[in-house]
């Protein structure tokens, strides 16, 4: 048997009540509230204490064996909370529309029961692709087991209110399936995933359920997980033992662009830094090499959006920093001429959005294609400093009606400046936080409002 509905919500018809009616009266019955820490979840322990002692009045024998915790949004989170609480009593945990912890013990590489996570494609808030990615990569390292015991699943085409028949999520995408098929698609998600836990007919499948929704997240997921190698490779170490930027290794080539038979010429390595401190005291440098050779070594760091206790929904760089030599100072060492010697750090903006696009899986492509709010780039801002342009300058990404707006900040000095000639500094879109908004926010209409789960 499976402890079930832990949101807490009553049954809602739009039909009957407004959403002025619906939205205080489920805020006031949220699960959260009752089971807000480990250290405070008697209420709701209570709560289901109390619905299990319903069912073994009408004769269901109680055995923990056979009790399972089950939640979709808050309420994934609150099943969560609470088997962590009050873990001997249950022995397996479905999270719909929500997950485990991020990193520790209840993570998803050490949950110590079997975990189903099932999110939907077309969440748009919390949920959302990219930020199922974080457990999507857990899984991955897991193994072939895992399908069976920790599968993490995306369906198609559903949205997170289909979680929730009745309710529209305030800030979520339309579905593109009915309500009576997104049912469908759950219910047989959640029955595939108990059928081999419970030892049922069908074994074989159900099994098969899961492998094919398991390679349909692959193909999904794959995308957001190479641009998100573009900003740091932790294992590349040519230059710095924190890592390389793949993205601002290409930036440096891009920004000073060459012919061809000079690009050849050329070689660059990046040095990431973890922290903005170190990034501000390193300097891109060159050395020259025989045969005529260049290397030039960038620097570059990223930093994030706020993430505390599990609660930001972008996994993605808020941006990815990029010291960079200028143009001219490349072509100065390289005995040659620039194609061109002041390219904006906008232009790299650019090519993160087509490196997003190349990546995109075909689902999320077209219907970015045929939906999706588009990218404005708008002129480089000039910081007056290295230290500005590192700890207070950031960059600016604004919605409209029509298309996100970005716009970096950037440093670019002349081969004859008193300070630090000859270099090029830009943050920059990383092409992660592109695709992001290609699956979830480019799909809403401006100012829509956020979804909290």
């Amino acid at each position: 048997n499976i402890i079930r509905n832990l949101h807490l919500t009553p049954p809602l018809s739009a039909s009957l009540q407004t959403m002025d009616q619906v939205i205080p009266t489920v805020f006031q019955n949220l699960c959260i509230i009752s089971c807000s820490t480990t250290f405070l979840c008697a209420p709701l322990h209570n709560t289901v204490k109390g619905a299990v002692s319903q069912a073994e009045a009408q004769g269901w024998i109680s055995n923990s064996s056979e009790t399972w915790l089950a939640g979709h949004s808050l309420g994934a989170t609150c099943a969560n909370t609470l088997f962590q609480a009050y873990s001997s009593a249950y022995s397996g945990l479905i999270v719909m529309g929500g997950y485990v912890d991020e990193t520790g013990d209840h993570d998803l590489l050490h949950y110590p029961v079997p975990v189903l996570t099932l999110n939907v494609e077309l969440d748009g808030g919390l949920a959302r692709p990219g930020k199922i990615s974080t457990w999507w990569r857990q899984f991955l390292t897991l193994d072939k087991s895992a399908v069976r015991t920790k599968p993490v699943i995306v369906l198609p085409k559903l949205n997170h209110s289909d979680f929730c028949p009745g309710f529209d999520v305030p800030g979520d995408l339309p579905a593109e399936v009915s309500q009576e098929e997104a049912t469908r698609l759950i219910a047989k998600s959640v029955a595939a995933f108990l059928t081999l836990h419970f030892h049922a007919a069908g074994e074989t499948e159900a099994l098969k359920v899961l492998e094919s929704q398991v390679e349909w997240t692959r193909q999904l997921m794959t995308p957001y997980l190479k641009a998100q190698s573009w900003e740091r490779d932790a294992e590349n170490h040519s230059v710095s033992m924190e890592g390389a930027s793949a993205l601002c290794a290409l930036a440096q080539r891009k920004l000073a662009p060459l012919e061809p038979e000079e690009e050849q010429r050329l070689q660059v390595l990046d040095g990431f830094h973890v922290s903005s401190p170190n990034l501000e005291h390193c300097h891109p440098n060159w050395t020259a090499l025989a045969g005529d050779q260049l290397l030039v070594r960038s620097c570059s760091h990223t930093n994030y959006y706020t993430d505390i206790s599990n609660t930001g929904k972008f996994t993605a760089a808020k941006e990815v920093g990029c010291k960079l030599l200028a143009a001219s100072r490349i072509a100065q060492q390289l005995k040659t001429t620039a194609k061109q010697e002041h390219v904006p750090c906008s232009e790299m903006n650019k090519v993160a959005v087509q490196l997003a696009e190349e990546l995109a899986s075909p689902s999320t492509l077209a219907r970015y294609k045929a939906q999706g709010r588009k990218w404005c780039f708008l002129p480089d801002t000039f910081s007056v400093a290295g230290p500005v342009w590192v700890f207070h300058d950031e960059l600016q990404l604004k919605e409209n009606a029509s298309c996100m707006s970005v716009q970096s900040p950037a440093m670019l000095t002349e081969l004859n400046a008193l300070l630090y000639p000859g270099i090029h500094y830009c943050k920059l879109l990383s092409p992660a936080r592109v695709l992001d908004w290609m699956m979830t926010d480019s799909l809403k209409g401006h100012a829509a409002e956020v979804l909290v789960i």
